[in-house]
């Protein structure tokens, strides 16, 4: 086929659609609606940033973040596909799309196998190619059922399947204009580059800024918080509102610990605010002469701590297991400054995940 009869300006819808499969946006960028495009990609970031942070501030009530990331992973990438379908096929001459819809559509076929390999030579109908492709991703999965294939094996192994299928379908249609093709390698090979750039900016800045995960080394928070247990710590909770009496949260070790040659970061229940008295007698914790109630602790403090005031931008934290923790008790008061962020979740083990607020 002539690629100047096609002209410069044409887009293949498929194309963009698959494009816009990959990542929401990029289709439109392809189809030369560079700042749609843009606005769409940011839009998806946002709505997943925002499902994530208000699930992870959320105390039992999940709805609203599973609806934001229902809508940000399944209703916006499925409309999207759609606008970058119809946003391509208006920048195409009437010409070529009469050549475009004369034959079978190379990319189309490669959104079909995308699904479910040898969908797309179905569409194609090369019937021996298709039924080949589907019963090897099916033999996969009986491999993996019968544990011929060790860990992540089976996995990675559909994934080269997946790659394959939709590489030999779209060289397998009759009728590929080729300048899409070298368009898409050069294309891929961009969008791929940025992805890795910005995937890994995104995990840096949500690690520092916003959350992370961290796993509990000592018995100090039983019984709320076991051995191994892995949670996720809120560092963005303190931002627009001061720490609370009952928190959880992690902080890195103050001076005098720093003097004993502690360097990982401390995880306790905040028991005592800037300007409270805090005293424990009769095993019993007293915050401002009125006996703290305790649910949560793993038995009662068998020692005495004399009264005192909790400093200015200060806190009195506690573990749990009052009688093995290494806490306030012994070294003092943690400064706001210290203050990493605040524990919200434990996302394993999977028996025990959930929140931890009021916990």
């Amino acid at each position: 086929m002539n690629n100047s009869n096609l002209g410069t300006n044409n887009k293949e819808p498929w194309l963009a659609v698959n494009l816009s499969k990959l990542l929401p946006g990029i289709g439109q960028i392809y189809a030369g609606k560079v700042l749609k495009g843009y606005i769409i990609l940011l839009s998806y970031y946002l709505l997943c940033l925002s499902g994530v942070l208000i699930l992870i501030n959320s105390t039992g009530d999940y709805l609203l973040g599973i609806l934001i990331l229902t809508i940000a992973l399944i209703v916006f990438p499925i409309w999207n596909l759609f606008d970058a379908y119809y946003t391509a096929k208006g920048r195409n001459s009437p010409e070529f799309e009469n050549i475009r819809k004369q034959s079978k559509d190379a990319w189309l076929g490669v959104f079909l196998a995308g699904f479910i390999p040898g969908l797309g030579h179905a569409y194609l109908q090369q019937w021996l190619a298709s039924i080949l492709f589907f019963a090897l991703f099916i033999a996969t999965f009986v491999l993996d059922a019968l544990n011929y294939l060790p860990g992540y094996s089976s996995i990675l192994l559909r994934i080269i399947l997946s790659l394959l299928v939709l590489y030999y379908t779209y060289i397998s249609c009759p009728s590929r204009r080729e300048r899409s093709r070298k368009i898409i390698t050069l294309f891929v090979a961009g969008f791929f580059s940025a992805i890795f750039v910005l995937a890994t900016s995104l995990a840096i800045l949500i690690r520092v800024f916003i959350a992370e995960a961290r796993y509990i080394p000592s018995e100090a928070m039983l019984p709320t918080l076991q051995v191994n247990d892995r949670i996720v710590i809120n560092k963005s909770a303190y931002l627009f509102s001061p720490p609370q009496r009952g928190d959880i949260i992690i902080f890195s070790p103050i001076a005098r610990l720093q003097q004993e040659g502690y360097k990982e970061a401390f995880i306790k229940r905040i028991i005592g605010l800037p300007g409270d008295t805090i005293e424990i007698k009769n095993q019993k914790v007293y915050v401002n002469n009125e006996p703290l109630q305790e649910d949560y602790i793993q038995e009662p403090p068998n020692y005495f701590y004399e009264m005192k005031v909790v400093p200015e931008n200060s806190y009195f934290v506690l573990g749990d297991n009052r009688n093995n923790s290494y806490d306030s008790n012994y070294w003092g008061f943690v400064p706001r400054a210290n203050i990493i962020g605040k524990a919200t979740q434990r996302f394993y083990p999977f028996n025990r995940a959930g929140s931890l607020i009021g916990k």
